[in-house]
């Protein structure tokens, strides 16, 4: 691999910058992936473009007009073993709990969604919003889902509609803080109470949102220190497609957490295609699960493939 075909990129922290491979052709869409927990983006990215589609082809080449940004997870003590540093987008106590202990997921993904929103904000300097594709593998894909949830448009007016992010792609990931989602969606937590029951939160153009669902946004956000959006704000989150894929012998990330952040989000009104991968384990599946995600690609934020070299 020759030095035009990737760049690292300054980094403000202590950690290594995104590896950012160019678009082979016209850059027409921007793809943003997080690598799992315990993994870098130099180790992940060369294995990820070159995932086999059942065309033969190796996704890079598919998508010859998609720029691929890889950013690397900062090194964390764990709350666990021992306090020793892994390479993580947030603490973690269990994986197989994955709300035990929630608390001390908050400060990584407060770092980790602001370090995306600002990717984000730096691609749409020049492609639009709706060109951008957020995702993620196992741990990164929790991050990516809560960065796309609390991602918001600052630079436009209050009242102003904002663009959606293009599409998310998931796999072999969860839903953090998920429960919360579940009971204020429920009303579980008390928080409508008072409330009209066929008032309709404003702030979503194209989607009929409640208050609930407005609660849920904010609820994120506030847990990350973002401010709750305003009456006058809108929030385009809730209008991005979702991919979710997962192995159903998965022994990392219990498919049924793959499944239950499908089921919540789906209860935001979000559009979501979850796909089991029977028998398969915490990875994503060649070429089924690249053959799926290029056709959602295609579908959803039509995205160009090139199937001859």
């Amino acid at each position: 691999m020759d030095d035009g075909d990737l760049s690292f990129t300054a980094s403000t922290t202590d950690h290594i910058g995104p590896l950012i491979y160019p678009a082979k052709s016209e850059h027409t869409h921007t793809f943003i992936f997080l690598h799992g927990r315990g993994d870098t983006a130099p180790n992940f990215a060369p294995q990820f473009i070159q995932s086999k589609h059942s065309s033969g082809r190796h996704l890079q080449d598919l998508l010859p007009g998609v720029k691929f940004i890889f950013p690397t997870a900062k090194r964390r003590r764990m709350a666990a073993s021992n306090r020793c540093t892994i390479s993580q987008w947030f603490d973690i106590v269990s994986l197989k709990d994955s709300a035990k202990r929630e608390e001390v997921q908050i400060e990584g993904l407060r770092e980790s969604s602001t370090m995306i929103h600002q990717i984000i904000m730096r691609e749409m300097a020049s492609i639009p919003c709706g060109n951008i594709i957020l995702g993620g593998l196992s741990q990164g894909c929790a991050t990516a889902l809560y960065a796309l949830l609390t991602f918001h448009d600052t630079t436009l007016e209050d009242g102003a509609v904002r663009p959606a992010i293009g599409a998310m792609v998931g796999m072999s990931g969860w839903l953090p803080f998920r429960k919360q989602i579940d009971e204020i969606m429920s009303g579980a937590d008390g928080s409508d109470q008072g409330e009209d029951p066929f008032d309709r939160g404003e702030g979503l153009d194209s989607v009929t949102t409640t208050s609930r669902e407005m609660q849920a946004v904010d609820f994120l956000r506030e847990n990350v220190d973002l401010p709750a959006l305003t009456a006058s704000q809108t929030t385009a989150a809730l209008r991005t497609p979702v991919f979710l894929g997962h192995g159903t012998a998965d022994l990392t990330v219990d498919v049924a957490l793959g499944e239950g952040a499908a089921s919540t989000l789906e209860s935001l009104g979000m559009d979501v295609r979850w796909v089991p991968y029977k028998d398969f384990h915490h990875w994503y599946k060649e070429p089924d699960e690249i053959d799926d995600v290029v056709a959602f690609l295609q579908d959803k934020v039509d995205l160009k493939v090139s199937w001859t070299a």
